[in-house]
């Protein structure tokens, strides 16, 4: 049995929300970055759904394509958030993003 549309819409969706909410609520920069990291995969997963359900069988690898090139970028830009989060933290002994500089 295989989930449909709507359910992967709707758990890419919810995957969102947390992201979001993990962006918008924590002051911690390694939050964040799971954060983001969430809204990606939920992002990758509708690629895919869309693929293989939306689109039809000629253009089946598109969406995987597209989820792949979206793992490339999340990759990256966890990278580059962690040596970030390093220099931060290397600086205020802190990975809050609104520490004190006192």
């Amino acid at each position: 049995m295989s989930a449909g549309l709507n359910l992967l819409l709707v758990a890419s969706a919810a995957l969102f929300a947390v992201g979001i909410l993990g962006v918008v609520t924590r002051r911690s920069a390694v939050v964040m970055l799971l954060g983001t990291q969430f809204m990606f995969i939920a992002a990758a997963l509708v690629f895919v759904a869309v693929a293989r359900f939306g689109l039809g069988a000629e253009r089946a690898t598109a969406g995987a394509s597209m989820a792949l090139f979206a793992g490339a970028v999340a990759a990256a830009e966890l990278a580059v958030g962690l040596a970030m989060s390093a220099l931060i933290y290397r600086e205020h002994r802190s990975f809050a993003l609104d520490a004190d500089r006192g």
